[in-house]
């Protein structure tokens, strides 16, 4: 383990949830929340709904990742709990709306706060709405830290849940769906969620599939690895 190789870069995950509005005071912003934060996996080892796992505040307009990030980094000199922010798109009413994507909060209760904290760092949102639980489809912008493991496959160095494999290009994701869809009562490893990774290099784009277990085995990664590569090729 001590030659393993570290791969820091960026890129994005995309990924399909159960999301409805939030009930919380919200400062009349809207909020979505995850339902189900990996819809494919079915265990005991997801985390209880006790605390916020990802929330959506969905913004007025597209900022910039760059105003987003420099927003958070003066939120995060006043605001006194911790948490994660990135940017985001989330599917909203068949159209891509722009959202920042929190987790790790404490409490339900600080989603106002922070609301108010992000408005005075110049970043406003839609206005608050009811909408029922829906499947929306997520692209998050995020920083990887990967163990490099070999031929195309890493894990995930923050979040030992997660390993990803390379695949030889873009696919959509109404072919990624359906092939996972296809796999999954066909395989022997079926307990698992999946969602489609990019990471950049300076080589270009890592095209790549995320898979997420609370006891990942790299094995039966490398066995789902072989199995999606047979579907994709198939298909190219």
């Amino acid at each position: 383990m001590n030659n393993i190789k570290i791969f820091e870069t960026l890129g994005y995950i995309t990924k399909k949830e159960r999301l409805a509005s939030i009930e919380h005071n919200t400062d009349n912003a809207l909020v979505l929340e995850t339902r189900e934060p990996y819809p494919g996996y079915h265990g005991t080892n997801v985390p209880p709904k006790l605390i916020p796992l990802s929330i959506f505040l969905v913004t007025d307009k597209k900022y910039s990742g760059e105003q987003v990030i420099r927003s958070t980094m003066a939120v995060k000199k006043h605001y006194p709990d911790h948490f994660d922010a990135t940017p985001g798109m989330v599917m909203l009413r068949n159209n891509l709306a722009p959202c920042i994507r929190i987790k790790d909060m404490a409490s339900y209760h600080d989603i106002q706060s922070l609301i108010i904290a992000y408005r005075k760092a110049g970043i406003d949102f839609m206005k608050d709405k009811i909408l029922e639980p829906f499947d929306g489809l997520i692209r998050i912008r995020k920083y990887f830290s990967l163990n490099i493991l070999g031929d195309g496959f890493y894990s995930d160095v923050d979040n030992p849940s997660m390993a990803y494999f390379e695949i030889p290009g873009l696919i959509s994701w109404d072919m990624f769906e359906e092939i996972t869809y296809g796999l999954k009562p066909n395989v022997e490893y079926n307990n698992f969620d999946a969602a489609l990774g990019v990471f950049f290099t300076p080589k270009g784009v890592i095209d790549n599939i995320r898979i997420f277990h609370p006891e990942i085995n790299i094995n039966e990664v490398m066995y789902l690895r072989d199995k999606y590569l047979e579907e994709i090729n198939r298909r190219i």
